[in-house]
């Protein structure tokens, strides 16, 4: 592997198939973290105590994701 060119990055800087797999892999994390959220609603609904932390869980981890999102757009 020529780390004089990419400098180390295992598909380089302009490499659209590394900022698709980034971006999906980011998209999925969000949905995944957005279910998360709703399946502790739902058991807190059903009154399940640990279900709080599950959806607390699910909101800081989809802010996060969507604030990463975001960021790579820009």
């Amino acid at each position: 592997m020529d780390t004089d060119r990419n400098q180390g990055s295992m598909l380089g800087h302009g490499d659209e198939a590394g900022r698709a797999v980034a971006a999906t892999g980011l998209w999925i994390t969000l949905v995944a973290a957005i279910t998360l959220a709703l399946i502790g609603v739902f058991g807190m609904v059903a009154g399940l105590k640990p279900a709080v932390w599950v959806a607390a869980v699910g909101v800081i981890i989809s802010i996060g994701t969507a604030v990463a999102v975001r960021s790579r757009n820009r």
